[in-house]
């Protein structure tokens, strides 16, 4: 009896393509196992190189508030505080003691301290600190002194700062930022007409602003990416904006709704376009959206901290400064300690 071949697809046909898709699948799920890794990968190595959370990632929008990690003790009622562009030095201002700018590393350990020249006399009180993000110098607004004093990153005076302009018969420095580009923005005090002033890298006056919109007491300043400048104006009760030319933009006022201000003090701008306010009368930092646009207004999103003497309250909060790995500094004065928040 002749043996029967299979017929043109009675199922031999059938048998190899099926073979072929389960080749198929195979060779598609090593491909997605190639492409995962690889994003693990990605992931890893963004990591380390920013220590950042992944809720952190470049295109996320994240509006939740950061935690309370620690606090740094050792300063006399401090008021201003800045963080080298490594994230490895704090500089934190006292306004009580021995009246010096401290340094700690990331941990709390103290490292060291600023001092003013003895030239110049014993009557000073530093207020705010700034680092310069091109040499990693630190400056120091001195009120009483009517001076800025620059330091090495190691704290060593190097030399006090010389305006090169005319401010109009002097200056009582108190609020210092620098933009991107290393530009000097200093809020001054004296007289009536409190304002602005804009310096050059080799301190010469560029502009000035914000007299004219009836600045009171201006401490906090923060500088975004775009050249906006956000200034608490202190005794008015507002965070008020201006656009890089120094023309007034959006505020946000004093009230008691949601993310109004009480007394603006310090201001900071992260890595990822969120601005921090301390509110001393509140007790608290407010935090809020900077949207894409022209001067535009700040978006609240949220606050944290509230008054009081434990872990993660103020007592009358000052001083803010974000580091570029989502670590929030926040001087809390009365209760003599620097508050460390993290995303």
């Amino acid at each position: 009896m002749a043996e029967l071949l299979p017929e043109a697809g009675d199922g031999g046909g059938d048998a190899l393509s099926a073979e072929e898709r389960r080749r198929r699948r195979k060779r598609i799920l090593l491909a997605l196992l190639a492409l995962l890794l690889l994003l693990f990968a990605i992931l890893f190595g963004w990591y380390l190189s920013t220590r950042k959370p992944l809720s952190e990632l470049p295109g996320l929008t994240n509006d939740k508030m950061p935690h309370y990690v620690s606090s740094f003790y050792g300063s006399s009622r401090p008021i201003g505080v800045a963080v080298s562009p490594s994230g490895e030095r704090i500089y934190v201002t006292e306004s009580d003691g021995t009246k010096l700018v401290r340094i700690y590393d990331r941990a709390g350990k103290k490292l060291g301290t600023l001092q003013p020249p003895k030239s110049t006399g014993a009557a000073h009180q530093p207020v705010y600190v700034a680092v310069d993000p091109i040499t990693s110098d630190v400056y120091v607004s001195d009120r009483p002194a009517q001076a800025v004093y620059v330091y090495d990153a190691k704290g060593a005076y190097r030399r006090t700062f010389t305006p090169h302009g005319d401010l109009g018969g002097g200056w009582q420095p108190l609020g210092l930022a620098f933009d991107a580009r290393g530009v000097l923005y200093v809020t001054d005090v004296s007289g009536t007409s409190h304002r602005v002033l804009v310096f050059g890298r080799d301190g010469t006056l560029a502009r000035t602003f914000g007299a004219a919109d009836k600045l009171v007491f201006p401490n906090g300043i923060a500088i975004d990416k775009q050249g906006t400048a956000y200034v608490s104006d202190s005794n008015n009760g507002r965070l008020v904006t201006f656009d890089p030319a120094g023309k007034r933009g959006s505020t946000i006022n004093r009230g008691v709704g949601s993310g109004d201000l009480g007394l603006p003090r310090g201001a900071a701008i992260d890595e990822s376009n969120r601005l921090y306010v301390v509110d001393t009368s509140a007790h608290d930092v407010k935090v809020y959206r900077i949207p894409a646009g022209k001067s535009p207004l700040p978006r609240f999103i949220g606050t944290f901290g509230a008054e009081g003497q434990l872990d993660g309250t103020f007592e009358y909060p000052n001083g803010v400064v974000a580091d570029s790995r989502s670590r929030i500094y926040v001087t809390d004065r009365e209760n003599n300690r620097v508050q460390v928040w993290s995303y």
